[in-house]
């Protein structure tokens, strides 16, 4: 006898009543109550890569961090979480010379997004969405041999927070009592606030200046990201 799959509603509920069990197995508690619909807090370990395009074509390692998402479990959308970048150092090339970077991403705005069930019972393919304003810091070029310093301030971040959608890749599945991989491709807009480009601020040393020189190098459209989120728990504040 063939066997009709589930209704997509039905089919969300099951996800949502499995991942429900699941927690409270884990957290001994019950799902917290929104105003008017039952959500669930979940945690989750992330890490992963980046990779920037542009002029800088460099990786950069995400994590590990926490995923923290607020499930809603009638509807099945991520109504609110966050997910912290630490700090890292990115090393690249300007025009063939090693140099380094630290960048750092500070969230703006909650983490959004929505589980869509599919026809296969508690696998569900994840859509999230995240602003962060990109900063960078302590930019140094190697030259001779030695780390060179190249000043561009404490302000030289992006003018615009940078929109990260990341989903489940095809043919891939993400459960909530399981986890999953996600990716992207995303969009760095122009930086605003950074000092002259110089060699100890000497001036003339370095043929661009301020905001110019980090514009022609980090900015565009073809930016990756792979992330790997596992071992769900019971959601903290």
């Amino acid at each position: 006898m063939r066997t009709q799959p589930l209704p997509r509603r039905r089919t969300w509920v099951a996800t949502a009543f499995t991942a429900l069990l699941a927690t409270a197995m884990l957290a001994g508690t019950p799902a917290a109550q929104a105003s008017d619909n039952p959500t669930l807090k979940v945690d989750y370990d992330a890490v992963g890569t980046t990779h920037i395009g542009a002029q800088v074509d460099a990786s950069m390692d995400l994590g590990p961090s926490v995923l923290k998402s607020t499930l809603d479990l009638t509807d099945g959308a991520i109504v609110g979480g966050s997910l912290a970048i630490p700090t890292q150092t990115m090393a690249f090339d300007i025009f063939g010379i090693p140099a380094r970077a630290k960048v750092t991403m500070t969230q703006v705005g909650e983490l959004t997004g929505a589980l869509v069930p599919t026809d296969q019972l508690g696998k569900s393919t994840l859509t999230s969405t995240v602003a962060y304003d990109i900063k960078l810091s302590d930019i140094e070029a190697k030259i001779f041999g030695i780390w060179w310093p190249l000043s561009v301030g404490s302000r030289c971040h992006t003018a615009e927070p940078v929109n990260i959608t990341a989903s489940t890749p095809e043919g891939e599945y993400f459960t909530v009592n399981g986890g999953g991989r996600v990716t992207s491709t995303y969009t760095i807009g122009e930086f605003t606030g950074c000092a002259p480009l110089n060699f100890f601020d000497i001036p003339g040393f370095f043929p661009w200046f301020g905001s110019v020189a980090v514009n022609a190098l980090v900015p565009g459209s073809d930016n990756t990201l792979d992330l790997q989120i596992s071992n769900p728990r019971a959601g903290t504040d």
